[in-house]
């Protein structure tokens, strides 16, 4: 064979040989589109939003997800916690990613906060338990002026607060203005946590907010609910619990007069008895709890804007 038909031959396969790779590519594209996704995926395409992801020092990226994508699998893909990846993505739960939707994959870790409509830097200075300065130096923000809706606050030390915390739910309450207004008037006499007992004289863990309007004073429901329980129990004297759902309940304890029957539902704000002295107590007062899944919760952080 001579050198001109040799070079043919030789152009003429490695032409065929090109052609067969670009017809697997499309294949691969076209047929398999996650796999497509799956290797562009490590090296993301620039964030959605970004006017709403002003954060100094970080970088953002996109990513999409593809099938089988767990939040805990993608932590490890991209060398991040997972409460990172869920709190910047609103997954605050036990939910996980949807096939063909994108996250925000930011280029450190820390908690991150998405505002919502109401909410002050001093609600989210409370409820992450961290200083209002912390929030100001890690973001562009120097007062509620500067904040909107919708924009993403970095908070790397704050602990990841999951939808079921107290001090996420007193957050949601702000947006939708029907946070636990408070159920009577006056003063708070005593409040929630270890306290010397005013009868034993012991230290003891007070597991409510007592009120000290004076005897006959209004109790209102602090949230609609239905009432679960409305008679006598030791300790409490005559008491109305009543039932938020998604396994929040009020107590109204020592009460002169119960003003609602039981397995009937309430208005937040309705009247549902008067303050007494009933039970063990060394005066007229109101005793207040608010209990998640039986478990005793500090009032405030669900008061709405923390009423005092």
């Amino acid at each position: 064979m001579d050198t001109y038909l040799r070079r043919v031959y030789v152009s003429v396969a490695s032409l065929l040989f090109v052609l067969w790779l670009c017809l697997l590519f499309l294949a691969i594209q076209f047929l398999r589109p996650e796999f497509h996704s799956f290797i562009s995926a490590p090296i993301p395409t620039a964030a959605q939003d970004e006017k709403f992801l002003s954060i100094p020092g970080i970088r953002f990226s996109s990513y999409q997800v593809i099938q089988g994508d767990t939040f805990f699998d993608l932590s490890k893909k991209f060398n991040l916690q997972e409460h990172t990846l869920r709190s910047l993505n609103q997954a605050n739960d036990t939910s996980e990613p949807k096939v063909n939707t994108w996250l925000t994959i930011p280029s450190k870790n820390g908690i991150f906060h998405t505002i919502r409509s109401g909410e002050s830097l001093a609600d989210i200075s409370r409820a992450y338990e961290i200083s209002l300065k912390e929030i100001i130096e890690n973001n562009l923000a120097k007062g509620d002026k500067d904040i909107r809706p919708g924009e993403v606050l970095y908070l790397p030390s704050a602990d990841y607060l999951s939808r079921g915390d107290v001090r996420w739910i007193a957050l949601a309450s702000i947006e939708t203005n029907k946070g636990f207004v408070k159920p009577t008037t006056g003063r708070f006499a005593d409040g929630f946590g270890e306290r010397t007992h005013p009868i034993t004289g012991k230290l003891a863990f007070h597991e409510g907010l007592d009120l000290a309007p004076g005897r006959g004073a209004h109790v209102v429901a602090s949230q609609d609910g239905e009432v679960i329980f409305a008679d006598i129990k030791a300790g409490y004297g005559r008491l109305v619990i009543l039932n938020h759902g998604n396994g929040l309940t009020s107590w109204y304890a020592h009460l002169d007069k119960i003003l609602v029957k039981l397995k009937t539902y309430v208005k937040r704000g309705e009247l549902i008895g008067k303050v007494g002295n009933t039970g063990r107590v060394t005066g007229p007062h109101l005793h207040f709890e608010i209990r998640l899944n039986g478990v005793p919760q500090n009032p405030f952080l669900y008061l709405a804007n923390n009423e005092q």
